[in-house]
């Protein structure tokens, strides 16, 4: 894959690497759905995909922080994002045009100029943490028991991909990274949008006793 340097690169920084291309590859998939579902007609911002983006940006971000060098094709992605998002016809809320921004702050500069360090952990903090978890291992995942590349949460990737929906839907919102830097309203949005999608059934989480209960209920007094 193309490679465009920050700075002046040395010939270490530039040899590939399985694990940033394939952050880089997502980044630039869920930039490709993202802007997919954007230019359909008829149809609101698509919220949950545009979250998507803003995780996989996160996490190469993460990655490539102590590097001189970018991946080409995802800095094209990103430069200019906010711009071509301020579109008339694209009709974008003012959060995602301001989320746009932080994402080429992150990528290009390492710093996120909108954190405020009284309501958001530190971006510092979140990256680190994203760094220390990109790698992964090879073991079987806790959610499908499938042998596979799995995270810290011993998850592979679509399980993990399910528990981000689960923890939307259960409003879990110090536990979701998604829903990192949302406001309030931003955060219903994209639980809205995770339930028209997926459903408001929980994929992964266990429900809890009593909601077993009250489900177990209204399922006799369906029946009846």
């Amino acid at each position: 894959m193309n490679k465009v340097g920050k700075q002046a690169s040395t010939k270490m920084d530039v040899l590939e690497n399985p694990v940033l291309d394939a952050l880089a590859e997502r980044v630039l998939e869920a930039h490709a759905e993202f802007d997919a579902r954007l230019v359909r007609r008829g149809r609101r911002f698509p919220t949950v995909e545009f979250d998507r983006l803003w995780r996989a940006v996160l996490e190469y971000s993460a990655a490539m922080k102590s590097l001189k060098w970018l991946h080409r094709d995802v800095a094209r992605e990103v430069s200019g994002f906010r711009e071509y998002l301020r579109l008339e016809c694209f009709n974008t809320p003012s959060d995602a045009v301001r989320r746009a921004d932080q994402m080429e702050c992150i990528l290009f500069a390492g710093y996120d100029p909108y954190l405020d360090d009284d309501e958001q952990p530190g971006l510092e903090n979140l990256m680190l943490e994203m760094e220390t978890n990109l790698g992964g291992h090879e073991a079987e995942c806790a959610g499908c028991e499938q042998l596979g590349r799995v995270n810290e949460l011993e998850l592979c990737e679509d399980c993990s991909q399910k528990l981000e929906r689960d923890l939307i839907r259960k409003r879990d919102w110090a536990y979701s990274v998604t829903a990192y830097g949302m406001s309030g309203e931003r955060r219903e949005e994209m639980r809205r949008q995770v339930v028209d999608d997926f459903g408001e059934g929980l994929e992964l989480i266990a429900p809890s006793r009593q909601a077993e209960m009250n489900r177990k209920r209204r399922n006799r007094r369906g029946c009846k």
